[in-house]
């Protein structure tokens, strides 16, 4: 640390001045000097280090670019766009490059750099130098590269113009290679008054194919190998964007000769996205926010920029609480919900329990090791699409993290479980449904204690997570129990989970399955305030099934609806007032089932009587007929139907019917059906059988 006394900015200039006239210098390491007061043009300067250049003062780390890599850099280089206005800029001597690593700005600077020369001598210099104090050699050195510069702004534009001056005495140039930020190159071009190139990664099948070349020389060979993989393939493989370093990893994959011979695509594609995921798992080790970004991206990929982040962001709040459960923190707010309950932490003895932390306001850019193997499809408000060059690093995380980091599950699951809407919260079920997949249903046993414990979206997670499992081979035993266990369980959160693995939406169990346990979810039912809320959750998910369900599935329903509303319980309620929607719906799809045979028919006149007696469901199933009937006017097949049901409901007698018939008999001559009530009203009249009582009477 250096404390100064006096602060002229004009004095700042001259301290390379002083560092070069010693007589003008007092050196005292670690000393003490009389600090009398000091008058006109002297100066005093406290510091820790010797002075620059004095003695004992360390060499800059630097040191010559290996020929071997220089001539790598040049034999396989792609040029990228900006090349042609790199080499113009450094014709002043110094050149700013800013550009996201990963993406060739070094191969570019060498190149730039060794231009119009066979054998160039270059240095590189350490990112940590000070370059206002640095200079080149007089002699023998071709050009300087300084890669990721610790502090450009610790520059002035009279420091770059000394640069320029003495590289050019030198015979030498200078590219200094940035990390590319936003706004970095227009601060650099403000405050420098230097042209800036910002770089963009060349064209990604063009450094495949020079790499491929270099690697298999064999151009027939090369013919056959792209063939058997398939040029749909490899084009996946080398999507725009791509960083350089990938597409030479594509290209070494498909020269490297394998056990079974030429590589097919399916087997580079995966062995591509296994080491990748095993390098990216392997570096989320280091801090936090690598493993949330890349769970994130992982879970969300196709999903706005603004959710993957926004999610990355609670994930990594959550993973510093989990580490330091001692400090609560304040429980974030959402748009329509006040605020999350704690959330318990599952997981190993001695994991305790934290809340849910509040993210932050603004979610951080992705790390530039995920950055640059994912792309954002703009969609014209800032909210791009963002997803992984090549999707299929997402199913290979989870491989990897199964395979090596099972640790991270518990908290996993935590975060899986707050899924801010049913988008997220179906990415949310396929997600934990894969782990379950890997794990052979182990990582199922988690879900319990998030859903006694979690957010209210963990049950549709947990749901999602248990159909989607339910048809994979090694979780579908565990998953399948646990849906069975759940149905009848007396907590309402895992009844709930059980209503939601129902759901049509959620990689579908079967009609016939989905039925019998909504049927032991109703079963179970008490008399608490959540015994209504579940009994509403089994009826909107009767209805999504009914109105997404093939004929197969709309018939299981029907057939199972019209068994339970022959019992007096919460089944046979809940099915005489789901039915009369089912009928306003798909009135049509109905009136066909009438000439679907005797069973087909009896199950809808069933149904149709049990809802015109209940009483909370009979304006409702008054309603459907009377759509019904307005539907059908003018269409003898459809008014053929209809007086077939009628026929079939008078010789039912039940007293919702009569009630219906003698309302539409007192109605206007306009309401839809009055015909067809007064006919059957006289056939009710004067048919045989033991007529119900009429009431009215």
């Amino acid at each position: 640390m250096t404390t100064e006394v006096g602060s002229d900015d004009v004095l700042d200039t001259l301290l390379p001045e002083l560092a070069r006239d010693k007589s003008m210098l007092v050196v005292a390491p670690h000393g003490t000097v009389n600090t009398g007061t000091v008058h006109g043009d002297q100066r005093y300067a406290v510091t820790d280090s010797p002075a620059p250049g004095g003695p004992g003062v360390p060499p800059v780390r630097q040191g010559p670019v290996r020929a071997k890599d220089l001539r790598a850099a040049r034999r396989r280089f792609a040029r990228p766009p900006g090349y042609t206005a790199g080499l113009d800029a450094l014709g002043s001597g110094v050149l700013f490059v800013v550009g996201p690593p990963g993406t060739g700005r070094q191969t570019l600077a060498l190149n730039l750099l060794a231009h119009g020369r066979a054998e160039p001598v270059l240095v590189q210099i350490d990112g940590a130098v000070d370059l206002a104090h640095w200079r080149p050699r007089s002699r023998g050195v071709h050009g300087y590269l300084v890669m990721n510069l610790a502090d450009p702004f610790s520059l002035r534009h009279w420091d770059v113009t000394r640069l320029e001056e003495e590289l050019e005495k030198a015979g030498a140039r200078l590219v200094v290679v940035l990390r590319g930020t936003p706004d970095l190159a227009r601060a650099v071009e403000e405050r420098l008054d230097v042209r800036v190139l910002r770089h963009r990664p060349p064209d990604p099948q063009e450094v495949f194919s020079l790499h491929f070349a270099s690697l298999c020389p064999d151009a027939q060979e090369r013919a056959r190998r792209r063939r058997k993989v398939g040029q749909a393939a490899l084009a996946a493989l080398l999507p725009p964007g791509l960083p350089p370093g990938k597409a030479v990893r594509v290209a070494e994959a498909l020269a490297r000769p394998g056990p079974a011979g030429r590589p097919t695509a399916a087997g580079l594609t995966a062995g591509l996205a296994a080491a990748e995921a095993a390098r990216l798992v392997s570096a989320a080790d280091d801090a936090p926010a690598p493993p949330a970004h890349l769970f994130s991206v992982c879970v969300h990929q196709g999903l706005g920029r603004n959710t993957v982040l926004g999610r990355a962001a609670e994930l990594l709040a959550l993973i510093r609480a989990h580490h330091a459960p001692d400090a609560p923190p304040e429980p974030p707010q959402r748009s329509g919900e006040a605020s999350r309950p704690a959330l318990a932490l599952p997981g190993p003895a001695g994991s305790g329990a934290a809340g849910w932390p509040a993210p932050t306001s603004a979610a951080p850019d992705l790390p530039a090791g995920i950055a640059a193997m994912c792309a954002v499809r703009e969609d014209g408000d800032g909210n791009g699409a963002l997803t992984f060059l090549w999707p299929a690093v997402g199913e290979a995380v989870w491989d990897e993290v199964c395979r090596e980091r099972p640790d991270w599950l518990p908290l996993l699951h935590v975060w899986l479980g707050a899924a801010g809407d049913e988008e997220q919260a179906e990415r949310a079920g396929r997600a934990m449904a894969a782990v379950a997949e890997r794990t052979a249903g182990r990582s199922l046993g988690l879900l319990a204690d998030l859903l006694r414990t979690g957010p209210r979206t963990a049950a549709e997670v947990a749901g999602r997570a248990l159909a989607a499992s339910s048809r994979r081979s090694p979780a579908a035993a565990t998953a399948h129990a646990l849906l069975e266990e759940w149905s009848g369980a007396p907590e309402p959160a895992l009844r709930t989970a059980v209503v939601a693995a129902c759901r049509p939406d959620t990689d579908g169990l079967p009609a016939e399955v989905a039925m019998r346990l909504l049927r032991r979810v109703l079963d179970a039912l008490g008399d608490d305030d959540a015994a209504a809320a579940t009994a509403f959750l089994v009826s909107g998910t009767l209805l999504r099934r009914f109105a997404a369900g093939a004929p197969g599935t709309r018939e299981t329903i029907v057939r199972d609806l019209a068994v339970w509303v022959r019992t007096e319980d919460v089944a046979g309620l809940l099915a005489a007032l789901t039915f009369p929607v089912l009928v306003a719906e798909e009135h049509d799809w109905f009136g066909d089932r009438l000439s679907a045979g005797q069973e087909a028919a009896d199950q809808v006149v069933a149904l149709v009587c049990a809802s015109l007696d209940e009483a909370s469901a009979y304006p409702a199933m008054r309603d459907a007929l009377l759509t019904w009937c307005a539907g059908a006017a003018g269409g003898p097949e459809r008014e053929r139907r209809l007086e077939a049901l009628f026929a079939r409901l008078v010789d039912r007698r039940r007293p919702g019917f009569l009630r219906l018939l003698m309302s539409l008999e007192r109605a206007p001559q306009t309401t839809p059906g009055k015909a067809l009530a007064e006919r059957s009203l006289t056939r009710w009249r004067g048919g045989p059988g033991p007529a119900a009582a009429d009431p009215s009477a």
